[in-house]
């Protein structure tokens, strides 16, 4: 038995408009939606240690957007914002989900609160964990886009090796090895250049910021940080969730959505679903639960 979960006894692909999404289903209930990051070794296996527990509850869908992962390739102009959404909400109507609750990791919730403010309908509720897209300045992995290596990759992920924390140095390896195989793939690192682009770019990035999303969007918002986030959130995240004893609806600042709920895990950083899965399982549950 392997180090990381295996998750292929659930891998699925479904036809749409740009090509193939590959994607991970199990369970029954209520549908949940996961959304991954946009690194180029990025998956839907980022959620591998969340996706069987939420399955033993909810029906648990775990996709890779177009470009990602084992999802086709798209030509032409490569994934940008507006191929990724479309993407998630061809998916949708072809796979026959409704409403979802939507749990992304890092630009997941980015993508996912777009889709949440053009298609309300599709979005029951919005959860972030380690949540991008508010900020105007990007981050130094799109500014300083480059391609990956294994010893990269482990570097990486041995942030997420500490005391406390329930993944191990060896999880970090094997992580590394099966991101970089995606990131191997032929055409996956030159193919995401166009999203990378649209992220950097000051004039694009502002235009899909979520900041001046947020107000609008009426279903139920929770996002999730770790203490040492390293990426986002700015400051002003913190001293909101401070100020307002982590209820930042009784806030003034004008990117809160009107129901919003906000929480820090101490000691995390931006992968604390690797670090505290069984943490993060309960806090989106309850969540879930809370809303309906």
């Amino acid at each position: 038995m392997g180090v990381l979960p295996d998750l292929s006894k659930y891998e699925k692909y479904q036809e749409v408009t740009q090509g193939q999404i590959r994607y991970y289903e199990a369970g029954s209930g209520k549908d949940l939606l996961l959304l991954h990051g946009m690194g180029v070794y990025t998956s839907a296996d980022t959620f591998q240690f969340m996706f069987e527990p939420l399955a033993e509850k909810y029906h648990v869908v775990a996709i890779d957007y177009l470009g990602f992962g084992k999802s086709s390739r798209v030509l032409g102009n490569g994934p940008t914002f507006d191929v990724i959404v479309d993407g998630i909400r061809e998916f949708q109507d072809q796979v026959g989900f409704g409403a979802a609750h939507v749990i992304g990791h890092s630009a997941g919730p980015w993508f996912g609160g777009i889709l949440a403010y053009e298609s309300p309908d599709r979005v029951a509720s919005l959860i972030g964990i380690g949540p991008a897209g508010m900020n105007v300045t990007p981050v130094a992995s799109v500014s300083g886009y480059q391609k990956p290596s294994v010893e990269s990759a482990y570097a990486s992920n041995s942030n997420s090796v500490y005391e406390g924390s329930k993944f191990t140095d060896e999880m970090a390896h094997e992580m590394a090895k099966q991101m970089i195989s995606y990131a191997e793939r032929e055409g996956a690192f030159g193919g995401l250049q166009p999203l990378v682009d649209q992220m950097a770019n000051p004039d694009t990035r502002k235009s899909y910021l979520l900041q001046r999303r947020m107000p609008f969007l009426k279903m139920p918002v929770f996002y999730i940080w770790g203490e040492s986030e390293g990426m986002e959130p700015s400051p002003t995240w913190t001293e909101e969730w401070e100020e307002t004893g982590g209820d930042p609806g009784k806030g003034s600042k004008p990117w809160v959505a009107p129901n919003m709920k906000f929480h820090i895990v101490r000691g995390a950083t931006h992968n604390v679903h690797w670090e505290q899965p069984q943490l993060m399982v309960e806090l989106v549950s309850d969540f879930i639960e809370s809303v309906g």
